[in-house]
């Protein structure tokens, strides 16, 4: 999607949001349509027939034609309060009606997202014949190239990549390199064994999780039962559980840290197999 004048990212904190999600998935959308139809003012939005989630936008001059998923903005409401609601819909809203600076090479970064995300974004981008550069990291998590800015963060497409005079393969590397910058480094597979480590306030910590190979001497040393989780871009949980009671416990806890969160990027715990991370049985 194109982006509109930054004037709406004043616009949209102004208008009210749902106050809670406590009615049907297409009464909280039904909420959220005047505010989304004041950030595109002459477009025509229109809730999915068969997903009442899902507000498809069209005819806005300048704009090419979008899907907007309201799906995580929705679990979140479920469970939060009434001010959080309004606030992260408002912001939600402002940062989809935002127009970003050119991107740079020195805005590339690696996203981690989930299989659910990823096919949100195949819905998104896949009929116009371009996706943005991913990999699959295991049984549902993608590492997804994006260009990052201080207020918001748009894909990597290859034909956006091309225009920097990049490959795929330098984009991934400046990616990679870039975004470990801002990271802690990876642990210790030996330490792990009697020391769990729960990185917090970091920018984009799942990707700590994308370096594959990087993480194969690690869960070697750390034995089978390394276990990983990445409930959102701010909170990697990395640590050794053997499966039993105990996991069964975490599993839900888990869960539950995810539901809460506002942006949560999976609720799975993983296992590194075969030089991957699968989700734990």
């Amino acid at each position: 999607m194109k982006r509109r004048a930054a004037g709406l990212l004043a616009l949209a904190g102004c208008i009210a949001a749902p106050a809670q999600a406590q009615g049907s998935e297409g009464e909280f959308a039904r909420q959220l349509l005047p505010q989304l139809q004041a950030a595109f003012p002459g477009a025509e939005l229109a809730i999915g027939a068969d997903d009442p989630l899902r507000v498809d936008v069209t005819g806005m001059e300048g704009w090419d034609d979008a899907t907007i998923n309201l799906h995580r903005i929705y679990g979140f409401c479920t469970t939060a309060s009434a001010d959080e609601c309004t606030a992260i819909a408002s912001e939600y809203v402002a940062n989809i009606s935002y127009r970003p600076p050119p991107p740079g090479r020195a805005d590339l970064r690696v996203l981690v997202r989930d299989a659910r995300y990823m096919a949100n974004i195949r819905e998104n981008f896949g009929a116009k014949g371009s996706l943005p550069y991913h990999r699959a990291i295991g049984d549902d998590l993608f590492a997804i190239l994006a260009f990052d800015s201080p207020e918001t963060i748009m894909l990597a497409m290859p034909a956006t990549v091309a225009e920097l005079g990049l490959s795929e393969a330098e984009a991934w590397k400046v990616a990679r390199e870039q975004t470990a910058s801002g990271l802690p480094p990876l642990p210790d597979g030996t330490a792990l064994r009697s020391n769990a480590t729960l990185f917090q306030d970091y920018d984009y910590l799942p990707s700590m999780l994308a370096d594959l190979e990087a993480w194969a001497p690690i869960a070697a040393a750390a034995g089978p039962d390394l276990l990983a989780t990445a409930v959102s871009d701010s909170a990697v949980f990395i640590g050794v559980m053997p499966s039993g009671p105990m996991l069964d416990g975490f599993r839900i806890t888990v869960e539950e840290d995810c539901a809460a969160q506002p942006r949560c990027v999976s609720p799975h715990i993983y296992r590194f197999r075969q030089g991957k991370w699968v989700i734990a049985q």
